[in-house]
């Protein structure tokens, strides 16, 4: 059984980017997004790099630091 995702859905929210985007991103479908990053599904290693590369932080921050602090940095 997988886990629900928190901090992807935060990181997620805190940059304005919706599900279907990710689901855009990664090259899957809305209901598959929304499946995996609710922990229904698995996200496969290539998604998981292809979201921390978008993010700018390690897949571990990610999917294994349980941890929902997120720094905010300025990008601009």
């Amino acid at each position: 059984m997988t886990k629900e995702f928190k901090k992807l859905k935060a990181y997620r929210q805190l940059k304005g980017i919706n599900q279907s985007a990710m689901a855009d991103l990664i090259g899957v479908s809305l209901n598959t997004y929304n499946f995996k990053e609710n922990g229904k599904k698995q996200f496969t290693l290539q998604e998981a790099k292809s979201i921390s590369d978008y993010f700018g932080v390690t897949i571990d921050e990610i999917f294994f630091n349980d941890s929902v602090n997120i720094k905010l940095t300025n990008t601009a």
